[in-house]
């Protein structure tokens, strides 16, 4: 909406009340004129000129108000073409993203074959930096379609009640590497508690200010923390990085911000930080930073305890014993409607010791089928060719493979996926794949 058209309407709105004003005391006199005037003629000359000024004022009453009535036409023929620029937007940045990730996705597969496979030093620190440069772009896709849904409300809450032990463990096995490989310590302090919160956005969230937290932190650690105080649970990012400005402290939360005087190397977006705040609003979560420059920062997220803390839990996550041929003598079965990602997998699965049988389509991956024995998962690409969804295909396999468990592998982000997939006991992964995940996962799943 501009600023030009907004002035307009004020404009016209306050002519509007003056002239009503106008109109109300003319009447009046009007009205009362016969009672002030004693002349007959005095009186009906008089009488008369004031009904003019009423019509003439009247007038232009309706005048003002039909260009009030066209400009408030106008605004909301404007925010409608907004809302309709913004709605096309995110549909784009969604289609964009799902057909960039896929490449990205068979890219990353071959580079974690490659590095599996290679020997020399000079090709594995090739193969490293292959690695970090898909992931930087991975993490800029994913930002700017996150910032686009949050702009566009397409991110909604789905409140419940989880446990933050689980999550918070797996983030600092997770970021625990990243900042080892970096110089930085890392420490986790945590305790078991249930919140009312969005599994998924938390995630999101945590992994921001984590990212940040070792990206502005040259030497000395990251603590991630959890302590409840009162009602609350207090999640904390504390690092030992340059540290912000006071009067820098609300302006990183917004977008394109980057920290000014940093010398540190950028590679995103400065998005980071804002989609946490964003996110933070949608779930109604209280987020607050603590920083001493050249000293280090503290992030918070305020997380409202369940009142039943009955069913905590301590999750932890096993990993295979066998690390190199994790899957040595097993059988699984993919269907994927691209045939780069198909051989990427299936070069992939080798290096873990396993065999993969692989279709673009149902169709192909029984006939493959006949000749092999029985696989022990089903791997699906959620998006096939001919609007098939990879659910209805996995639906129809396991009519005759009922045992066969099922990973569903989709760029596709929506919670109503989701929630589908949950609902038929399958697993779920998202492109682009990491191999240390996807291994871990397929582990367990042929346990």
């Amino acid at each position: 909406m501009s600023e030009g058209l907004l002035q307009r309407i004020e404009a016209l709105e306050a002519e509007n009340r003056k002239l009503k004003k106008i109109n109300s005391v003319l009447v009046t006199r009007v009205e009362d004129s016969g009672t002030q005037i004693a002349n007959p003629y005095s009186a009906f000359e008089h009488s008369v000129t004031l009904v003019e000024q009423v019509r003439e004022r009247t007038e232009a009453l309706n005048q003002a108000l039909e260009k009030l009535n066209t400009s408030h036409r106008e605004l909301s023929v404007a925010n409608q073409k907004a809302e309709q620029a913004n709605l096309s937007k995110t549909k784009f940045l969604a289609a964009v993203s799902h057909d960039l990730l896929q490449p990205l996705n068979a890219a990353r597969l071959f580079a974690s074959t490659l590095e599996a496979q290679s020997s020399a030093t000079e090709t594995s620190n090739l193969l490293s930096s292959l690695s970090r440069s898909l992931d930087d772009v991975e993490a800029l896709l994913r930002t700017l379609v996150d910032i686009s849904k949050l702009d566009a409300g397409a991110i909604h809450a789905e409140v419940s009640d989880i446990s933050v032990t689980a999550i918070l463990d797996q983030l600092s096995a997770e970021f625990k590497q990243a900042a080892n490989s970096n110089g930085l310590k890392f420490k986790h302090h945590t305790r078991p508690a249930i919140v009312r919160s969005d599994q998924q956005l938390l995630i999101r969230m945590l992994r921001n200010l984590l990212t940040n937290a070792i990206r502005y932190t040259e030497q000395g650690g990251i603590l991630l923390s959890a302590r409840t105080r009162g009602d609350t649970l207090l999640i904390q990012v504390w690092d030992t990085g340059i540290g912000i400005e006071q009067s820098n402290l609300n302006v990183i939360f917004e977008e394109f911000k980057r920290l000014p005087n940093s010398s540190i190397e950028e590679r995103g977006l400065g998005l980071g930080l804002s989609i946490v705040e964003k996110m933070c609003n949608v779930l109604n979560h209280k987020i607050e930073v603590t920083s001493t420059p050249n000293k280090g920062s503290v992030f918070s997220i305020h997380l409202p305890l369940s009142t039943d803390q009955s069913d905590v839990e301590l999750q932890t996550i096993t990993l295979p014993n066998n690390l190199t041929k994790p899957l040595d003598g097993h059988t699984l079965a993919l269907i994927d409607n691209d045939p780069t990602i198909c051989e990427a997998m299936e070069k992939l699965i080798e290096t873990w010791g396993g065999k993969l049988i692989h279709g673009l389509d149902e169709e192909m991956l029984r006939k493959q089928l006949r000749d092999h024995k029985k696989p022990e998962l089903l791997i699906v690409d959620y998006h096939l060719d001919k609007g098939i969804d990879g659910l209805t295909v996995a639906d129809t396999l396991k009519r005759q493979l009922p045992d066969m468990p099922v990973l569903v592998v989709t760029a596709n982000q929506s919670k109503e996926l989701d929630q589908e997939v949950a609902k038929r006991g399958y697993d779920l992964m998202h492109k682009p794949v990491k191999p240390l995940k996807l291994r871990q996962l397929i582990t367990r799943l042929i346990a």
